[in-house]
């Protein structure tokens, strides 16, 4: 269960920053302020770090996993592919990110924001995708937590 705990942990980080980066990204373009660029940035750059780890702990996890129905293998499957894509998607932009020298490349910005929001989308998809495989499909919780209820 161990492996289970650390995918939980670390894939909370990657959620966080990689919405606060895209966040910070629109509100320093709205806002003209030079701080938030460079805030979402390093944001950009620490979440997709976070999401790689994620990726990785998930492999941890997966193997870690009890017994689980047809369903929960189903979306399990659809969920490791989505952390794929996810990762595809944000570790280029963080490349693209800690490779430039200005807060947000002037070059390209829409094509690099069209990606911060795709990634960002996917990022709550995922979220949502994992958060059904543990609270309706159990996967990843102790026996004595799917129990059902006494009433």
């Amino acid at each position: 269960m161990l492996a289970v705990e650390l995918h939980a942990f670390v894939l909370h980080f990657a959620v966080g920053l990689l919405i606060a980066s895209t966040l910070l990204d629109v509100s320093g373009l709205i806002l003209r302020r030079e701080t938030l660029l460079f805030g979402g940035k390093w944001t950009t750059i620490l979440g997709a770090l976070f999401a790689a780890l994620s990726v990785a702990t998930g492999f941890l996890a997966q193997g870690a996993l009890g017994p689980h129905s047809a369903a929960g293998e189903a979306l399990l499957h659809l969920h490791q592919a989505l952390g794929f894509v996810l990762a595809g998607v944000w570790l280029p932009l963080a490349l693209w990110r800690a490779l430039s020298k200005r807060a947000l490349p002037l070059r390209l910005r829409t094509f690099y924001l069209a990606g911060a929001f795709a990634g960002a989308a996917l990022v709550l998809l995922e979220t949502g995708l994992g958060t059904t495989l543990v609270y309706q499909h159990g996967l990843g919780l102790s026996p004595s937590a799917r129990a059902e209820p006494v009433k």
